[in-house]
């Protein structure tokens, strides 16, 4: 697999894990870019950019490195924090 498509995947799957705490988001797949996972709170958006970091991926959200290994997790976070 090759680094977006690794990058795509992780970000589709933190989606899905957004799903279930009713959150909202759009993954967005620009024609010449990288995927990049949108949270829609009450009065904003935020960008969740997905980077490798040595040999493991990070999701980057409003300044703060999570670890992709813990989607759940991370997915729980921003819900919490967006206020869904």
């Amino acid at each position: 697999m090759t680094t977006s498509e690794t990058r795509y995947a992780l970000l589709a799957r933190l989606a899905w894990e957004l799903r279930a705490t009713r959150t909202t988001s759009q993954l967005v797949v620009p024609a010449h870019g990288e995927p990049t996972l949108w949270v829609m709170g009450t009065d904003r958006r935020d960008a969740v950019l997905a980077t490798q970091c040595q040999n493991r991926w990070l999701l980057l959200w409003r300044g703060t490195e999570m670890d992709a290994d813990r989607l759940p997790a991370v997915a729980q976070a921003i819900a919490a924090a967006v206020g869904a």
